[in-house]
This record gives structure tokens, sequence and C-alpha cells, in this order.
């Protein structure tokens, strides 16, 4: 009786968790993809789709706007399959029709013949021209908008797909939003396709060891609940047999405890994907979206708007130490010059300085470039928090950013006047969590990963980061060595 009704126990808990889980996800995939198709119907302009009505429009230069904007928010997402636009007819309101989609900049690539043109629209490897990767033109006929009662509902305000569904493209969600004239009529619905196999994928993969560990333990421990009471009764001296056995089972429950907080950990990495709803939705208001609001609730938008963005920063510095630690962060290295990537960089953190009363000033000597091979945002995010670092750790002066050639490498120095490194410190910098004594009094915010993060980073560019302190309250220098690209 003990071993039937744990194991019905643990049955029905693991399916709650499942359930739970997935619950979870799907909610968390909803909020993702309406976000990015308000984002992106909001970038529509309703004019440009008025010139678009019959096939031959695609040659227009509205045409090229409008795939451009629905190509670039595609490929800026993953697991976005499709992107379109379509409208009721004029002459029959009952019927929709196609007026662009992300891939179809020529709608006859697929045709040609040519694997230079083709397009591969559902990212499968293979191109199909009469299946998922048929492109579309103005004006094309969208038959099967007539069984899709989201499609018409969108007309009103966004929403996505009431269920899942899967076709012969896999399993999907689909995200709609209406785009609006200047006088705020609906003049077409932008729809968005994700894939949802893979957040299953990894649900699955991730819950079902888990469960299975977990039933497999409670099925030891009830045969050892019996072989307890058995021995108990007829053996009474089998009392220390008994004790070694509760802390085997005691240490595997502790294991157990390790894993549930492994994956615990990695469920609130999808509270990524709300907060980004939430700061999608505080911009759209501060922007004037739903109205003028006034002066009070505009602040408590901005704060909230603010307070966003931290949090989404330090989830993305947890993702970001996950993808590096399993090997998982992607490099797209370019040819690029480090000098004017520097100088982005640095114009864009000018109005922080000049916030908190520092001096922020940029120095490079000539005016040729200096290339180095690597990822562009990756290196521009490194500069971004070293210079970041130099503003919040500085109570008055500056930092000074020089871009500096020598033989085959370059190096790109950023001294502050700040609080200092006690020189006992610098070697546990860069690792996991770790920030200076002083740091804590001076920005409380930190969350002691930024170092960690740029250490990797650079590395994976075959550089290094430097510390040099000044001395305690007179500042430190991060020096980045970069080598020279290969012409």
């Amino acid at each position: 009786m003990v071993l039937a009704i744990s194991i019905l126990i643990f049955i029905l808990s693991s399916r709650i968790l499942y359930t739970h889980t997935v619950n979870l996800l799907t909610h968390n995939l909803r909020e993702r993809i309406l976000t990015i198709s308000i984002t992106a119907a909001a970038n529509i302009d309703a004019e440009d789709l008025k010139q678009l009505r019959v096939e031959s429009d695609w040659q227009k230069p509205e045409w090229a706007r409008v795939v451009n904007r629905l190509h670039q928010v595609k490929y800026s997402n993953e697991n976005i399959v499709f992107m379109y636009i379509f409208r009721k007819i004029d002459t029959n309101p009952e019927v929709m029709e196609f007026v662009a989609d992300a891939d179809s900049i020529d709608p006859y690539a697929n045709e040609s013949g040519d694997p230079l043109r083709m397009v591969d629209v559902n990212r499968d490897g293979v191109v199909e021209p009469d299946g998922p990767d048929k492109l579309q033109w103005p004006g094309q006929e969208y038959p099967e908008a007539v069984d899709i009662p989201e499609a018409f509902e969108a007309y009103k305000g966004p929403l996505t797909s009431s269920e899942l569904y899967t076709d012969a493209y896999g399993t999907v969600l689909t995200g709609y939003a209406p785009i609006k004239d200047s006088q705020g009529n609906t003049v077409a619905v932008l729809a968005t396709d994700i894939k949802a196999d893979d957040f299953f994928s990894i649900t699955r993969q991730t819950l079902q060891p888990f469960l299975i560990f977990i039933i497999l333990l409670s099925f030891i421990i009830a045969i050892l609940e019996i072989v307890i009471i058995f021995t108990w009764k007829k053996y009474a001296k089998s009392l220390e047999y008994l004790n070694t056995q509760i802390k085997i089972a005691n240490e595997k429950l502790r294991e157990l405890d390790k894993l549930k907080s492994e994956f615990l950990s990695l469920a609130t990495h999808q509270i990524r994907s709300p907060l980004t709803a939430i700061k999608g939705y505080s911009s759209m208001l501060l922007d004037g979206d739903y109205g003028e609001l006034p002066i009070k609730a505009r602040q408590s938008v901005k704060t909230i708007f603010a307070s966003c963005q931290h949090l989404i920063d330090i989830v993305e510095d947890f993702l970001n130490i996950s993808r590096i630690e399993q090997g998982r962060m992607v490099y797209n290295k370019e040819n690029l010059d480090i000098k004017a990537l520097t100088k982005e960089a640095v114009e864009e953190l000018l109005p922080n300085a000049e916030k908190a009363g520092l001096k922020l000033t940029l120095s490079t000597l000539g005016n040729q470039s200096i290339l180095v091979n690597g990822d562009k945002n990756k290196l521009k995010q490194v500069l971004h928090d070293l210079i970041d670092n130099g503003i919040k750790y500085t109570k008055q002066g500056g930092i000074e950013v020089q871009v500096l050639r020598e033989d085959l490498v370059v190096h790109v120095k950023i001294t502050d006047t700040g609080i200092g490194i006690d020189p006992s410190e610098i070697g546990k910098l860069f690792g996991k969590f770790s920030r200076a004594s002083d740091a804590y009094r001076q920005n409380t915010s930190g969350t002691g990963l930024g170092l960690y993060i740029a250490k990797k980073m650079v590395e994976a560019h075959d550089g290094s980061i430097k510390i040099h302190s000044l001395g305690k309250g007179k500042g430190a220098t991060f020096t980045i060595e970069l080598p020279l690209a290969k012409l």
C-alpha cells in the first residue's frame, strides 16, 4: 500500500509539474510574440501599404521599405518562421489578401532556378518553392484566413492564436498586431509565426530525467520503508542498519534538492520574456501610443522602464554566463575598425558621464583605421561595460579612453580617476560574482558578473584584459589587447 500510494502521488505530482512548466513557457512565448508583433507593426507606414495593391507593385520603393523592415525584425529574433502582412479586400471584407512578407523582396527568386537568389523562408535548410518557401507579392489571395478567426479579430487589437497548432512546418504560435493609419484606423494586420518545437523539446529534455529520478528515488524510499517495518518487527538489533539506510536516502534527497535548485535557476531565466513585454508597453506609453500621460504618471512609467531595463540587463548577464560556460555563445566575426567602434561606445556613454559631472575623452593616433577581426556587438558590449564601470566608480575627474597600436596588437586603455583597486584584490576581479571591497559602497547595484563576461568575450577574440591600479583613491586603468586583423 505504501509503495502504491507513493507511486501514485509522485506520478500526479510529476504530471502537475510538467503541465505547469509547459503552460508557463507557452505564456512566456505568447508575451514574446505579442511584443515582437506590436513593435514591428508600429514601424510600418500605412501610407506605404496603400501603394501595394497588385502584383506589379512589388517593384515600387514602398515594397522594398516594407519588406526590408519585416526582414530585419524576423532575422533579429530566433525561431520566427514567417512574418507577413495581410488585409481585407476592399470589395469583399470577408476575404483577405497578402500585402507583403519578410522574405519576398524578389517574389520570383525561388522560381528562378538560381541557387544564389533562392530564399529558405522557414530556415529548414531546404528550399521548397511550392511549399513553405513560396514567396508572396502584393494583392495575392489569402484564402486560408477564412478559417482563422484571429485574423479578423486582430483588426480590433493585438492578440495571439488561441492554441498552438501543428502543421507541415512544425508546432507554431501566431501573434497578430493591427497596423493603423494617421487617423487610428486599422488598414492591415501584421502576423508573426514562431516555432514552439524547441521550447517543448527543452521542457521535455529538462523535466523527464528529473521526474524519472524522483519516481525512482520514491520507489527506493518506499521499498526501504517496507524493509524497515519488516526488519523492525523481527530484528530489534537492525536499528543501526536502518540508520545507515536513512543516511543514504537523505544524501540522495540532498542530491535531488540540488537538481531542483538547478531546474529552478533555469526556469527563472524565462522571466526575460515578461520583462521584455513590460519594457515594450512602457516604451509605448512614454511614446504616447495610448495618449499623453500626466506628469506624475509619466515619471512612474519612466521608473518602471528603467527598473525593467536593469532587470533585463541582470538576466542577460546570467544568460551570457550560461552560454559561455556551455560553449553556446555565438560570435559573428568580421574585420572592423576598433577606433570607430570605440568612438561609438564613448559617444553613447557621454551623456552618462556629463550627468555625473565627469569628463569622458577619446584619443587616437592618426586617421588610419585599425582593423581587428571580431564580433562587433560583443566587443562593443565589452567597451561599453568597462567605460560604464569607470563612470560608476568615479566621483570627480573623468575617464580617458585611448586606442593605440603596437606592432601586431591594438591596445584600448580606459583610465579613470575613481576609487582605485587594492592590488591584493586585482586577481579575483575577473571571477564570477567578485567585486572589490570598496565597490559596494560606490555602486550597490552591481552583480559582479560584468568583468567575468568581458574577460571571456575578449579571450574568445584571442585577446586579453589587464588591470593596473594607480593606487587607492587614484583610479585604475583597464587595457584590452586584441590582435590586428590578418588582411
